[in-house]
């Protein structure tokens, strides 16, 4: 037979047995079909690489099974493309989408033959989005590669640049104002970072949908159910969501941080290295995939996954969709799916609750990626780093110590201001029995230093992942 490769021919042995199984057991039906979607693409690709791999290599390797970015981008077509611009931090922080990963993405999209492609999301503003843009380096790679840019300020943005989208299925909202151009867009890519968050624990892909909104804190009210309804079916619905886990932004202790400058290198424990892209069309199964491998958290417990599973927007369970093929893991330079599920990283960790299941499917993947960039040299993780490594600075104003660094509510409650306040009430008794000053007018009014002292730790404390003081609204 010419031209009939092994593949044609598998797969066609495979219709027939199925047309005449069902011709004989009608019944079987679903299962003779899942038989022959064994060849289908994944949903979801987990890529990894080592630390000399580029990011546009990472995500060449993850793109490549899901059909690459020609799967979703055709000729002539307006692409949206929403990084995580929110912080003023440097590159490598995992505060913001990495450079080169940007830049990795923008020309693959160009290579597709988009007409238009558009960034867009909100920073904060303090220090002001031109900042943001310049300090994260996403700026620059924009400039160069003359993309439309869209960073509305909070306040200052003309209304025209936004519009309502319906969200018909959503449960705490039916509408909400977004920036107009996503809704122009074509199709709209999600470029999330793995990343620890004050309110919702964690930010991966789900709650970065916000960036898309005009006022990210309008779903503040019902914040879980809020990031459920933005990722239902609606005009602003991304095709395509990438998690970049490269670098991942990591709780410690009570403290969790959306944003900092701290790297792999200066402090291990905040910023982990992984060497990993996710890619795929189930955000749900993108996240719960985060929330296993990255941060040993079952994603049942972090509401908003659970919302959005029980929304019927993807899978949660991260074993189930590995045995059947729905998530598949790649090696960055292996052309075929790797059996196992378990991060590697030789400058973290292996992080706990791995998957170890062999997926199906025999994607071919083209290891050397299409495109071609010179990367920002990565700086290389080691177990005992040095406390003379230069960390990139940025000129900031000392009043905005602690910004990107947020202290829990409760402990800053619990162990500052209520017992600072008690201390300070209760040296003042003290004081005025033992000078018998009890009956003496009040020539000294200690009140205002009291509220001065309170004041000023809940002035830090609002600098919060949450965003709220800083005028973002959400805090990705």
């Amino acid at each position: 037979m010419p031209g009939l490769s092994r593949r044609k021919f598998l797969l066609g042995a495979a219709g027939a047995a199925a047309s005449l199984d069902l011709s004989q057991h009608g019944g079987q039906r679903a299962h003779v079909a899942g038989l022959v979607r064994a060849e289908a693409r994944p949903a979801v690709v987990v890529a990894r690489g080592k630390d000399e791999h580029s990011p546009a290599q990472i995500l060449e390797a993850a793109l490549g099974p899901l059909g690459g970015v020609a799967a979703f981008v055709k000729p002539g077509q307006v692409v949206a493309i929403k990084p995580n611009a929110t912080w003023a931090y440097p590159p490598h922080t995992a505060s913001s989408t990495d450079p080169d990963l940007l830049r990795a993405l923008i020309l693959m999209v160009r290579e597709a033959g988009a007409k238009r492609i558009i960034l867009m999301d909100h920073c904060t503003l303090d220090p002001g989005t031109a900042e943001c843009l310049a300090t994260s380096g996403l700026g620059p790679v924009m400039d160069e590669l003359k993309v439309e840019q869209v960073f509305p300020d909070r306040y200052l943005s003309p209304e025209d640049l936004f519009t309502t989208v319906k969200l018909p299925k959503g449960v705490a909202f039916q509408e909400l104002g977004v920036i107009k151009a996503a809704l122009e867009a074509d199709v709209r890519i999600n470029l999330a970072v793995a990343k620890s968050h004050l309110v919702t624990k964690l930010t991966m892909c789900l709650k970065h949908m916000m960036g898309f909104l005009q006022y990210p804190g309008a779903l503040h009210a019902q914040l879980e159910q809020g990031i459920a309804d933005i990722n239902t079916e609606s005009a602003m619905q991304a095709q395509l969501h990438i998690l970049e886990a490269i670098r991942v932004r990591m709780p410690v202790g009570t403290r969790t941080q959306a944003g900092g400058d701290e790297t792999e290198i200066t402090d291990p424990q905040r910023v982990k290295r992984f060497n990993e892209i996710v890619a795929g069309t189930d955000p749900v199964l993108i996240d719960a995939y985060g929330c296993v491998n990255y941060y040993g958290v079952d994603p049942q417990e972090l509401a908003h996954v659970s919302l959005a599973y029980e929304a019927g927007l993807g899978e949660i369970d991260v074993q189930k969709a590995s045995e059947s093929g729905r998530l598949q893991y790649y090696i960055v330079g292996q052309a075929t799916p790797t059996p196992t599920a378990t991060p590697t990283s030789t400058s973290t960790p292996t992080p706990a609750a791995s998957p170890s299941a062999t997926p199906t499917g025999t994607q071919a993947v083209t290891a050397t990626p299409t495109v071609t960039a010179t990367p920002t040299p990565l700086p290389t993780a080691t177990a005992e780093p040095p406390t003379s490594v230069p960390v990139a600075t940025v000129a900031v104003a000392a009043n905005r110590k602690g910004e990107g660094e947020v202290l829990n509510p409760n402990g800053i409650l619990n162990g500052a201001l209520i017992p600072a306040a008690a201390v300070v009430a209760g040296l003042g008794i003290v004081l005025r029995h033992q000078l018998g000053r009890q009956d003496r007018p009040q020539n000294d009014d200690d009140g205002p230093s009291r509220g001065t002292g309170a004041g000023g730790n809940a002035g830090d404390s609002s600098q919060g992942d949450d965003g709220e003081s800083a005028g973002h609204g959400d805090g990705r």
